[in-house]
């Protein structure tokens, strides 16, 4: 392994209650956007949860950053926009979410503002105008709705981002604005997205690693 490669996968499979979930993934990802395809849903997910140390691999090896448990693992990967696992209530404010966020991610004796998190806003968002602090989650477009799960995962500083399946956010016109904030995430820490179709050439400079055959049912 190279001294600027960040995440490396050999053999890496995971079993489900009726048989392999996904098989065979061979990944060596160094810094910057990478975007892994495969049909959405459990297999998709469950490959992305793994790199992010939230599953243990049933077969193979996977090394993060040197990491090799799922623990290890966990404190070099945040994750967002994967379904049942960062939904936020729509009864809440985007202040409150952020809030609760800082608050989660604090030593339990430092004491946090309820105001913050505008510097991940400003990053995450870029040039988008960023939802009020007053906004209800409910009033969110999905493109606000992704970005806003996006900065609650880059909160926790680390040099991973996973990102779940970019059909989170439905229009084509939309998608591609958040594609591109992505990359500009990127240049600051390694952002893993989940993708059903390649991004196209339009996309901000990136990685395809298309692994539709290795997943269930093949």
């Amino acid at each position: 392994m190279s001294d600027d490669t960040v995440i490396t996968a050999a053999g890496l499979g995971v079993d489900g209650e009726h048989g392999p979930l996904f098989s065979d993934i061979d990944l060596t990802l160094g810094a910057g956007f990478h975007a892994i395809q495969m049909p959405g849903g459990p297999s998709q997910t469950t490959l992305l949860l793994t790199l992010a140390g939230r599953f243990k691999p049933s077969h193979g090896t996977l090394t993060v950053l040197g990491a090799t448990t799922p623990r290890a693992i966990r404190r070099h990967c945040s994750i967002a926009a994967f379904d049942d696992i960062d939904d936020l209530d729509e009864a809440v404010s985007v202040e409150t979410v952020l809030a609760e966020q800082r608050r989660w991610l604090a030593p339990w004796y430092s004491p946090v503002p309820r105001q913050g998190g505008q510097a991940e806003l400003t990053e995450v968002f870029g040039d988008i105008p960023p939802p009020l602090p007053d906004t209800y989650i409910v009033e969110l477009s999905d493109l606000e709705l992704f970005l806003l799960r996006t900065t609650l995962a880059t909160l926790s500083k680390r040099p991973i981002l996973v990102i779940g399946d970019l059909e989170h956010v439905r229009d084509n016109a939309r998608r591609a604005i958040a594609v591109d904030r992505l990359g500009a995430i990127a240049a600051q820490r390694t952002v893993v997205v989940g993708v059903t179709n390649p991004l196209g050439s339009d996309a901000p400079d990136h990685e395809l690693h298309d692994h539709r055959t290795q997943t269930e049912g093949d």
